[in-house]
């Protein structure tokens, strides 16, 4: 079986401590725009909930107290020192703590009583944390060079973010196979739940078989020759995981062709879905295609819309075809999912786009279906190139 990335279903329902046993005190990790609920009791009068803030965030926490419970909030830096404290609280009300940061690293939220250790209330409360300020300045629209995985470098080759649907549950299966000489590395990244995780595993992919148009297919058949060219990384979980993104490297940046699988995702009629997707600044150089592709059972038409600086917006329906003569046609392009029995196959009927070279930012790309009428399964296909350093 292939590596399996299970995420428990506790650990995306961010509504709750983790582990509340014998009456302790809570010390857990939270996030912007969280909520989390527990009980203090005359043991256990204090919790602490930990979060991750950069210089000019404005950090803005709200306790409601139920029952008797006479809430107070305090806000450690990463010291230790106290540098916020709320007013005092009413049995069962609430209060609410602003505070600007002063330096990057991990504050504590102290959710307790009044009179802390000397307090005499007790009771449930929920508490939520978000930040008041966007800040601009944060947010880097480039990507990173490399990136560490397990005990080697890998370069970024391409990165693509996307919305799980929260309608069902998780499963993604995402195939990497690299041709004259890239070395597949898959990373993972969940915004729902603090998870990273890298692989390059291959178990399970005997058997596979892939091409790319105007290419002989290529079967896997020996471990020595697939090992280093291929990963392959299954998603599961529960519970939605909020916003996915996939980096695709090459381990030790080596060069070469990739032809990366990404499934199963569906459109119901009237749906888009949104994506980001760019190549890493190595491989910004050359540019990055992308097929939307059908299940074959299915009768949904691809289609695909985007927009970058130089244009009002295109949208190609069939690779290849009138419109969208700038993409090659996928015709011929075709991968072979041993375990599961299972083949994706372009045809013409499917929507494609070539991201030019440029700078190493992610472009917003819109999937849906041609008359948004049709509906059904589809896969994305990313094939691209890591140039050799300079």
């Amino acid at each position: 079986m292939s590596l399996k990335l299970v995420i428990p279903l506790i650990a995306l329902l961010l509504v709750g401590p983790l582990f509340a046993q014998d009456d302790l005190p809570l010390s857990e990790p939270i996030n912007y725009d969280d909520s989390v609920t527990d009980d203090l009791t005359q043991r256990a009068f204090w919790d602490w909930w930990h979060i991750q803030a950069a210089q000019g965030d404005v950090i803005v926490v709200d306790m409601q107290a139920r029952e008797m419970l006479e809430p107070l909030l305090g806000i450690l830096d990463p010291d230790g020192t106290l540098v916020a404290r709320s007013d005092d609280g009413t049995a069962g009300g609430s209060v609410s703590l602003e505070y600007t940061v002063q330096q990057e690293g991990e504050y504590t939220l102290v959710a307790t009583r009044v009179g802390n250790e000397n307090g005499t209330s007790d009771g449930p409360y929920a508490l939520r944390v978000r930040r008041a300020n966007e800040v601009p300045a944060r947010e880097n629209a480039y990507q990173e060079v490399t990136f560490r995985c397990q005990d080697y470098e890998a370069a970024n080759a391409a990165t693509i973010e996307f919305a799980d649907d929260p309608e069902q549950a998780t499963y993604y299966l995402i195939s990497v196979y690299g041709l004259d000489g890239f070395e597949p590395v898959i990373r993972v990244q969940f915004s729902a739940v603090d998870l990273t995780d890298c692989s390059r595993d291959v178990q399970g992919v005997s058997g596979n078989r892939y091409a790319l148009p105007g290419e002989d297919p290529i079967t896997l058949t020996d471990p020595a020759v697939y090992t280093d060219h291929t990963a392959q990384l299954l998603i599961t979980s529960a519970a939605p995981v909020g916003t996915v993104t996939l980096t695709i490297g090459s381990a030790n940046a080596s060069p070469g062709r990739y032809l990366a699988l990404i499934e199963a995702f569906t459109i119901e009629p009237g749906d888009e879905d949104g994506i980001r997707i760019g190549q890493g600044p190595l491989a910004s150089a050359l540019p990055l295609t992308l097929y939307m592709v059908a299940d074959s059972k299915s009768r949904l038409d691809p289609s695909i819309h985007w927009t970058n600086e130089t244009t009002a917006g295109a949208i190609c329906d069939d690779a290849g075809r009138r419109g969208c003569e700038g993409v090659p046609s996928p015709e011929g392009l075709a991968v072979y999912i041993a375990e599961q029995d299972a083949e994706i196959t372009a045809d013409r009927f499917d929507a494609g786009l070539v991201l030019p070279p440029g700078p190493p930012a992610l472009r917003d790309v819109t999937l849906t279906a041609f008359d948004q009428r049709t509906s059904g399964p589809y896969a994305l296909v990313l094939m691209g190139e890591l140039p050799p350093r300079s």
